[in-house]
């Protein structure tokens, strides 16, 4: 067991699981993978993002008849606090949304391992953040340091 990879890696698993829900769910999901070049070779922990795109189906597309849009999208940004680089990288769906419910500080099982991986790797560097998008869905942000 690796402790990390690539985040290419982690995006061509992404790629590769979004294409086979793609079969199941037909013309209802569409998605959209962002991974500049020079993100490509950052060491993540493995299975990091996956648990997120999971639940933005689970509970985003799938409960809508007409499904809807993932968009996970990488960028190098410096920290807000101490000005050094860090990576953000952001999944969002136009699903059903939190409505009332916000997500717990442990959340259910797949947020519960990214938080873990996260705490693992980089401490209190890393987190995630689960929010209601700005014209429905959810947005789950992951920032670490580069």
């Amino acid at each position: 067991r690796a402790v990390a990879h690539p985040l290419a890696a982690e995006f061509d698993r992404l790629r590769d699981y979004l294409e086979l829900m793609s079969i199941r769910m037909g013309a209802r999901l569409h998605f959209t993978l962002e991974l500049p070049d020079d993100l490509r070779d950052t060491l993540v922990p493995p299975l990091l993002l996956q648990p997120l795109v999971e639940n933005s189906i689970r509970h985003g597309l799938e409960p809508q008849v007409e499904g809807g849009e993932i968009v996970v999208r990488a960028r190098r940004e410096s920290h807000a606090g101490n000005g050094k680089p860090q990576i953000v990288i952001e999944v969002s769906d136009t699903g059903v949304g939190l409505g009332s419910a916000q997500p717990t500080e442990g959340g259910g099982f797949g947020l519960a391992q990214v938080r873990e991986r996260l705490t693992t790797m980089y401490g209190t560097r890393g987190g995630i953040e689960i929010t209601a998008a700005a014209g429905g869905g959810t947005r789950a942000v992951v920032n670490f340091p580069i």
